[in-house]
Formats: C-alpha cells, sequence, structure tokens
C-alpha cells in the first residue's frame, strides 16, 4: 500500500488564535513541547517571514469590513498542514525533503495564488516532516473601498462546502503523485481515534460527580505528532479531574482528622479501662463469692446476678438501720385554754366537743 498524503486545513477566526497559531509553528511561544528533537535544521522557511501576522494585520485594519466586525468574525487565514504518513519519511534523504518541500510551495501559490500564501514553514524537529502554511482569503473589493481589499473564504474556493474540500483532496493528491504519495479514500466514514482519545475513555471514572473533561481539539500539527498530543491533554484532563476532586479530597482529609481525634480518644479510654480493669476483676470476684457461683457478665441474666449480689455485700458492709420513731403525739398545754372548753361544754352539753389544738409553744 502506498503511504497517503495528508493535507488538511482549519479556518482562524480571531487574532489571538492566529498568535498562539504561528507562534507555536514558528517555535517562539511559550507552548514548548517536550517532543521536539534537537536538530541542526529545526525550521526551514519555505515562504514569506516569521512577523508576517502583524503586517496581515495592519493591512486587515485598513479593509472595508465594517459589516464584518473589523475582521473579528471573519476569516483572517486557513492554516494548512501538509504531509505524509510517517513511514514514507523514513528512508527519505534531506533532498528528498527538500524536494517534495518545494512541490508542496509550488501546489499552494498555483492552487491559491502567491499572494494569498503569506507564510510557510518545514518543520523538521519532529518524528514526521511536515509543512504548516497559511492561506489568507484575500479578495479585491468591487467598490474599491478601503484599501481596495476584502476577505471572502470563496476567494479559495473553500466556501465550507464538503463537495469544495473533497476537490482540495483530489487536487493536493494528484500534485503528490511524483512521490509515490496517494489520496485517501474518498467518501470514507472512518474516523481516527488519537491516543488521547483512547486515554480519555480509559480515564472516565466510575464515580458519576467526576466529569472527565473533553479533549482539547488539536491543531494541524498536532495530528501528526499524536504521542505529544495525548500528553499535553492528558495533563490537562488530569488538572481539570484534580480540580473535581478536591473537595472530595479535603472532605476526606477533614474526615480522617475526626478519626484520628477519635483514635486518640479511644486510645485515652482504653488505657483508663486497663488502670481500672484489676479493680474491676477484684469487683467481680467478690460477686462471685457472695453469690457462691460464677457470673456470666455478658448476659442480661448474668448482670441482674451482680446487681443482686452488691446488694448483698452492701447489706453486710453497712447494715439496714430499723425505721425511725414517728414523733408522739402533741400534748395539750394547761392554760386559759383549757378552762375556756371547760366552760363552753357546760353551757352546750349537746355539742360535740372539738378536738384539741396541738401545742406549738410560746410564740416567739
Amino acid at each position: 500500500m502506498q503511504p497517503f498524503a495528508i493535507c488538511r486545513t482549519e479556518k482562524i477566526k480571531s487574532w489571538a488564535t492566529l498568535q498562539k497559531s504561528v507562534g507555536h509553528n514558528i517555535r517562539t511561544s511559550a507552548d514548548q513541547r517536550p517532543h521536539l528533537a534537537a536538530v541542526a535544521e529545526p525550521l526551514r522557511v519555505l515562504a514569506g517571514s516569521e512577523d508576517w501576522a502583524l503586517a496581515w494585520k495592519t493591512e486587515v485594519g485598513g479593509m472595508h469590513l465594517r459589516k464584518l466586525g473589523q475582521g473579528q468574525s471573519h476569516t483572517l487565514a486557513r492554516e494548512f498542514f501538509l504531509g505524509m504518513s510517517p513511514e514514507w519519511a523514513k528512508d527519505k534523504t534531506k533532498r528528498e525533503i527538500s524536494a517534495w518541500a518545494d512541490a508542496n510551495i509550488a501546489w499552494l501559490n498555483e492552487r491559491f495564488g502567491k499572494e494569498r500564501v503569506k507564510f510557510a514553514v518545514l518543520h523538521l524537529d519532529e518524528q514526521t516532516p511536515h509543512i504548516a502554511a497559511y492561506v489568507v482569503p484575500l479578495k479585491a473589493d468591487p467598490k474599491e473601498r478601503g484599501n481596495g481589499w476584502t476577505l471572502s473564504d470563496n476567494a479559495l474556493g473553500l466556501g465550507g462546502n464538503k463537495a469544495a474540500l473533497s476537490q482540495l483532496q483530489d487536487e493536493y493528491a494528484e500534485a503528490m503523485k511524483g512521490f509515490e504519495l496517494r489520496r485517501g479514500v474518498k467518501g470514507s466514514k472512518a474516523t481516527h481515534r488519537t491516543t488521547a482519545q483512547w486515554k480519555a475513555q480509559m480515564a472516565i471514572p466510575i464515580d458519576p460527580p467526576i466529569v472527565m473533561p473533553k479533549a482539547q481539539t488539536p491543531t494541524l500539527s498536532d495530528r501528526i505528532d499524536i504521542e505529544a498530543y495525548g500528553k499535553r491533554v492528558a495533563t490537562a484532563a488530569a488538572q481539570a479531574v484534580f480540580s473535581q476532586m478536591k473537595p472530595h479530597y479535603q472532605q476526606a482529609k477533614n474526615q480522617a482528622k475526626q478519626l484520628k481525634d477519635q483514635g486518640e480518644e479511644i486510645g485515652k479510654l482504653r488505657a483508663l479501662a486497663e488502670q481500672l480493669q484489676p479493680l474491676a476483676d477484684m469487683l467481680r470476684a467478690l460477686l462471685e463469692a457472695a453469690l457462691g457461683r460464677p457470673i456470666a457478665m455478658n448476659s442480661v441474666q448474668g448482670q441482674q446476678e451482680a446487681h443482686k449480689a452488691a446488694r448483698m455485700l452492701l447489706d453486710i458492709v453497712s447494715p439496714a438501720h430499723e425505721p425511725p420513731t414517728p414523733p408522739p403525739a402533741p400534748v395539750e398545754a394547761p392554760g386559759i385554754d383549757a378552762a375556756k372548753r371547760a366552760a363552753s361544754a357546760a353551757r352546750s352539753p349537746n355539742r360535740k366537743p372539738r378536738a384539741p389544738r396541738p401545742w406549738h409553744g410560746p410564740m416567739q
């Protein structure tokens, strides 16, 4: 089977995205990949200059794009990834790689126009050589407004429909025939499953509260070096998952502290129990001696027998006292009141005598 000729393209619709993409492709951004190899010639500029984006932004700023938000809601450029199956480049010389790169630039200039091919760079510091190129949708303004130019996807013949993109694949494969590279299967519905996607699926946790984040959208360069892309996505996914797990971690940490405190309290109680154990053994021996048989303290009946034996021991040690004697009946004190009651009884012989009032002594 012949190796494949690979041509992919993506729209760039913001200056921030463009700056990040260019920074990666010329290796000046902070997004340095650990997989990049240290070679004598890591990059080779094939068209344009590395600072092309600044000049392009100035040019777009002079266009009449009022309805398009001055370039903020329109395609600013298309990034192209031009490469091949890794096996093709394994035994190729530097001259053969250069010939392939020159053929790619010639195809870009012929297909889109040299004035639209703003920048192209050959990457030689990765596993498989490939080209990153930027083509802008430059079109003459029919009304010659602004600086006389405007932006339009139609200027590249790529309006976004599948037929136009399929035609692009046909044209690129035709241009690469001389290098024994072929087109992919036309109309194939097969999708490429990257290492990162496989890792993401395997890493989906069983616990529903933890949600696996979506994989980051790969750039054109990422798609040829899947291993590096997988590492980058795995790192981002790990950070996202950790942020979700942080509350659970904190909760577990608090529970661990509580268990530790409880463990210390249990340790103190255990030490106290060990100190009281000899006294408990002596008390149990006394209770069993009082009953004349062993006591099973782990049963309700045994505990009742222990209480009975304890009462027996208390009766022996401290005998029960007789109930207190009730106070004597109050004695009526002699005096004037008694004489008055006698006189009243003489006047009313049929009247039932009143019970004598108790004597409380003289009032203080």
